[in-house]
């Protein structure tokens, strides 16, 4: 098979768009392994042949689509925080960093749920999944060196996965294995946690 060509007029960009909405439509109503690509392209109302036009298999869109769907997810948690002052952070800014990771799971809950259990079977969705836990890691470890000065912390990036860890694992429970106990109570015992943790002695 070809190279697979990445669209430049307006009208391809749509169509691999309609593709891609598709396949999440899809993998939501009936999961991943339940759906194939002549179902993703009827339900998008193109041809089989623009669907293979754009992407090898129905592997190669899953990945890309992870890919997308991560940067998102990236976005949803760091995009505000990026643009405060770090040495303005306190309290309030470790609760609303804690409260974006718990929102940023709403951005498509299914698709993230079907492809966070495939990593342990998949290595590419694995791949792909470890790649955004580094650069989440990464972006915690930078702000606390960020702080270095003031903080009585000897391993950032130690500490940074374990902040992480912490806050995916409590976020990943609350949305898609369900607990009792209100977010509001989760995110609140979050914020306490990391802010006695990280808070300048």
């Amino acid at each position: 098979m070809g190279k697979v060509r990445q669209p430049q007029q307006d009208r391809s960009i749509k169509t691999r768009a309609a593709i891609m909405n598709a396949a999440f439509a899809l993998f939501a109503e009936k999961g991943i392994h339940g759906t194939n690509s002549k179902e993703i392209v009827k339900k998008a109302g193109v041809s089989i042949g623009s669907f293979y036009a754009y992407f090898k298999n129905k592997k190669t869109l899953l990945l890309e689509m992870l890919e997308d769907y991560l940067d998102r997810h990236y976005t949803a948690i760091w995009g505000e925080v990026n643009s405060s002052p770090p040495e303005k952070w306190g309290e309030e800014e470790v609760r609303s960093l804690v409260r974006h990771v718990f929102r940023a799971y709403d951005i498509s809950p299914e698709f993230h749920r079907q492809t966070h259990a495939l990593r342990y079977s998949d290595p590419d969705i694995n791949e792909v999944y470890e790649r955004d836990r580094e650069r989440q890691v990464a972006q915690l470890e930078s702000l606390i060196i960020t702080f270095k000065d003031l903080l009585h912390i000897k391993d950032a990036r130690a500490s940074a996965l374990i902040i992480h860890n912490s806050v995916e694992n409590a976020a990943h429970t609350a949305k898609f294995i369900g607990h009792r106990m209100e977010e509001e109570r989760l995110i609140n015992a979050l914020t306490n946690m990391i802010y006695q943790f990280i808070k300048p002695r």
